[in-house]
């Protein structure tokens, strides 16, 4: 009696250790989120598997037991209407199952039937991680928040984007790599707010924390964090020899206190958004881009890839006296001359979004003037730290640069 136990106990592992390594190896499975009336039944039925494969797949231990929202694997059911196809994702350095399984915002349990790995195995960097490919939006992440999408992965230098809908209207604080961000109230609906999630250009790949936090009802301060991918950047590397006379510009005591000054106006953030739309370009098409953004440099033979040393805008090569115009609306914070950034104009689109225009032969507008898109701020000059005529067109968000290319086509 007790052998057969035993035996019976043996095979029944067997068949779990099975399905599990075959599902770790296995392309062409999916998954399905259970609905109100459903039943092991009706869900084998409808992706034509047997309740006992439905079963040993998923290891339930009672075929009778199911909960709604309870996340499903299918064999065989990948690009079935219902199910979500799988993708594979590395593993970062230091991963378990559960930690990879936080960071993506799924169920561990998921994680462990469709890899045939335990929550505490220590991965190895790079190893691919099979998940739901296309997981739906998450429907209540916590409380009065309905919905929640989020970008898989941020680039380098690169915006990304969280978008949440409420029950009702809501004050939402949040961090993102522990930078305080503004959420901005849809212009057409209440319950839809957007923030932009800024990564700087030499940031160090890896997962970072997003963190949402809002009052309740009942008084009660409710918190949600989920982590998110930023990825490697695709920069090249230039050299810029600088004149002698224009040399002394690279001191770090000037450098630093010129930034100083920029960087107390930059990482504000202003209540009203002016900004709405793609942006414009803030210089003719028929002038090209002489330096993209992110650029590694090396000034003189110094390092690159230093806090200083990678381009923190988009340079267009132009002659002296080419119109530069506002790329959308806002409020001008500076216009005046500085040492390394020569004549400069810096604009407030709202709710912590500034552009900056480097090097301009001459100022248009003065700080505090409102400006449209088009209305001429400056023109074309080499004034400052600048080997040659064009215009550098900076983007900061909460006082990070990103790339400014970016907001021209999203």
């Amino acid at each position: 009696m007790i052998l057969s136990l035993l035996v019976g106990v043996t095979l029944l592992l067997g068949l779990l250790i099975g399905l599990s390594s075959h599902a770790y190896a296995q392309a062409n499975v999916g998954s399905y989120t259970v609905q109100s009336g459903d039943t092991l039944f009706t869900i084998a039925q409808r992706f034509g598997v047997s309740v006992e494969t439905l079963a040993a797949f998923n290891q339930l231990t009672d075929v009778n037991l199911l909960n709604v929202g309870q996340v499903l694997l299918i064999p065989g059911a990948e690009g079935t209407a219902g199910a979500v196809a799988t993708a594979r994702i590395q593993a970062l350095p230091g991963d378990t199952l559960n930690s990879f399984a936080l960071r993506h915002g799924l169920a561990p349990d998921l994680l462990t039937t469709l890899n045939g790995i335990s929550l505490t195995a220590r991965l190895f960097p790079g190893q691919p991680i099979l998940l739901p490919g296309s997981p739906p939006v998450p429907t209540r992440p916590f409380g009065a928040i309905l919905t929640m999408t989020t970008p898989e992965s941020i680039p380098q230098g690169r915006t990304g984007r969280v978008e949440i809908r409420t029950r009702r209207p809501l004050t939402v604080t949040a961090t993102w790599n522990t930078i305080p961000i503004v959420f901005t109230q849809a212009l057409t609906d209440s319950l839809q707010q957007f923030a932009l999630l800024p990564v700087h250009a030499l940031q160090e790949p890896g997962a970072f924390t997003l963190t949402l936090s809002y009052t309740a009802t009942n008084g009660r301060l409710l918190t949600h964090q989920q982590w998110l991918n930023v990825t490697t950047g695709d920069y090249a590397t230039q050299l810029i020899t600088l004149p002698d006379e224009k040399g002394v510009l690279l001191a770090p005591e000037t450098g630093e206190a010129e930034f100083q000054q920029l960087n107390a106006i930059w990482t504000q953030a202003s209540p009203t958004l002016w900004w709405t739309g793609v942006f414009t370009r803030p210089i003719g098409a028929q002038y090209e881009t002489t330096s993209p953004f992110g650029t590694r440099r090396n000034y003189s033979g110094g390092a690159y890839a230093t806090s200083n040393s990678y381009h923190s805008g988009q340079d267009f090569g132009a002659p002296e006296g080419v119109p530069i115009v506002a790329p959308a609306t806002g409020v001008v914070a500076l216009a005046a001359p500085l040492q390394v950034r020569g004549n400069v104009v810096v604009i407030d689109h709202g709710r912590g979004i500034f552009t900056g225009y480097w090097h301009l032969s001459e100022i248009k507008v003065v700080t505090g003037q409102q400006v449209n898109v088009g209305d001429v701020v400056g023109l074309v000059g080499t004034t400052g730290l600048s080997t040659g005529t064009h215009l550098h067109w900076e983007l900061r968000i909460y006082g990070i640069a990103v790339d400014p290319m970016q907001f021209l086509g999203q």
